[in-house]
């Protein structure tokens, strides 16, 4: 698989974990700060283990400025509400589409600087 690919799905993976774990009930303003913590936090190890998993060149390098990309598209990201009726799928493009498009461009970056963006087809099933 191509580079962006393979980030893409990475970047799927911890978007749709993401939003798992904001699903996670609260019952006071305590959890609900414990969840915003976890939120905050989160992005971090799960974008170190799906680099890893994704086998992206660099991969811990990806892995730990990928949070910092995504929190960059989410301040220039556009509101969805005017594009989309379903305020559920709004809010869950809204976490989803920063994290993915984050996790690819961080990718896709550290791979044209470090020079990995494409193997030959033979190598990639190693």
């Amino acid at each position: 698989m191509r580079l962006l690919l393979r980030s893409a799905l990475a970047g799927s993976a911890v978007a749709v974990l993401l939003l798992l774990l904001l699903s996670w009930p609260t019952t006071d303003s305590d959890s609900e700060l414990k969840l915003a913590m976890a939120f905050a936090l989160a992005p971090f190890p799960l974008s170190m283990v799906a680099a890893w998993l994704a086998r992206l060149p660099y991969w811990p390098v990806v892995g730990l400025v990928a949070p910092f990309a995504m929190l960059a598209v989410v301040i220039i990201q556009p509101e969805y509400d005017s594009w989309v009726s379903n305020d559920t799928l709004a809010f869950c493009m809204l976490i989803a589409v920063p994290v993915v498009v984050g996790f690819m461009l961080t990718a896709l970056v550290c791979g044209l600087f470090l020079g990995e963006t494409t193997r030959p087809s033979g190598e990639d099933a190693a």
